[in-house]
């Protein structure tokens, strides 16, 4: 598990050196649903995912069917309108050869992504050092 400074079995944090591009294939190889939702809802957007389209409950343009694996680009505003999430898995509105259409696609069909790290909120005031030291 390279890039990661814990574990295989433990937490990615979002200040793992490779959460960004690993949490979602991490979790997805040890089928660990919740902190996939969990990542996903912690990043500031979900960049892609990688789908399998024959799994069950998937649902994505017939054509993608025989596939063995789709990158679905998530960035709300540059594609979709909105991602929900929740334990099931994403519901999406996605763009295919010109069309739009709802897609859904369970946490068993996902098999990595790329996540854009959560935003820190700067603090407004902070303590500048400085002045005589005696």
């Amino acid at each position: 598990m390279t890039g990661h400074d814990h574990p295989p079995e433990g937490a990615c944090p979002p200040s793992c050196p490779g959460w960004a591009e690993g949490a979602v294939q991490l979790f997805a190889e040890q089928q660990r649903y919740a902190d996939m939702l969990a990542a996903c809802r912690a990043a500031s957007h979900i960049e892609h995912l990688d789908v399998v389209p024959e799994g069950a409950g998937v649902e994505l343009p017939e054509y993608l069917a025989e596939e063995a694996a789709v990158r679905l680009n998530l960035v709300v505003g540059r594609d979709c309108p909105e991602v929900m999430l929740d334990e099931w898995g994403l519901r999406v509105a996605l763009t295919f050869r010109g069309r739009r259409q709802d897609c859904a696609i369970p946490w068993s069909a996902v098999r990595s992504g790329l996540l854009s790290a959560p935003v820190r909120p700067r603090p407004r005031f902070a303590v500048i050092e400085g002045g005589r030291k005696d």
